[in-house]
């Protein structure tokens, strides 16, 4: 049975898969606005609530994603194969679980300042997760928002390019002007967090371009 056929029969799995998708997109959205707001603040006891709040929202994706299993392991019929549903799940909430990471390194570390290239890779974590809130409002019609859903998956690839980039220069940066060795361990190991996150939202993209492909 193709994909539209399903579809257009309105069965009871395709309902059931792809509100919980939209909600863990959600919980990574939310997380990644928290993110950005702690790298803003000087407070310390604000960076410690706001890393709460992303840990809650870690919490509430983990929640979800055995809501998902339960879900595909009762479903006679799904909209895709249960190993590409599978990975498209883990890969959100590996997404999320990075943005937790992250949030965790920046308060272990507590870095003297924040640099301005750590706040523009996080910009680009909260622009990935707004992208995978609209690339998963048009997925369960995969059929007819193709086009729309690869050029959404496209610009996330492009931001992964983005921060390489500003990755590579900051790191640059940082061992030929940075004199105080704790503190360039602390920025390098955060950088590194906040890179790798944008690495697992491309992961995120790819999984959704492989589905388009399979589906076409």
């Amino acid at each position: 049975m193709g994909l539209n056929n399903i579809f257009s029969g309105g069965s009871r799995e395709k309902q059931s898969f792809f509100p919980t998708y939209s909600k863990q997109a959600e919980t990574a959205q939310i997380a990644a606005k928290y993110l950005k707001e702690l790298v803003k603040s000087d407070d310390p006891e604000e960076r410690k609530l706001l890393t709460r709040m992303i840990k809650k929202q870690e919490t509430t994706g983990d929640e979800l994603l055995r809501e998902f299993y339960v879900e595909l392991n009762g479903a006679f019929i799904t909209p895709f194969d249960r190993e590409d549903m599978n990975a498209l799940a883990m890969d959100l909430d590996t997404f999320l679980d990075f943005i937790n990471h992250s949030a965790k390194t920046i308060l272990m570390y507590n870095p003297k300042k924040i640099d301005k290239q750590i706040k523009e890779i996080i910009d680009n974590i909260h622009e990935d997760a707004n992208l995978m809130m609209q690339i998963f409002s048009l997925l369960d019609d995969i059929g007819k928002n193709h086009q729309q859903i690869g050029e959404l998956c496209q610009q996330v690839t492009q931001i992964e390019h983005v921060v390489d980039e500003i990755y590579g220069d900051y790191i640059t940066y940082l061992f030929s002007n940075e004199k105080d060795e704790i503190e360039l361990l602390k920025y390098k190991e955060i950088a590194q967090a906040v890179e790798d996150t944008t690495d697992r939202a491309k992961d995120v993209s790819s999984t959704v371009k492989c589905l388009i492909i399979k589906q076409s």
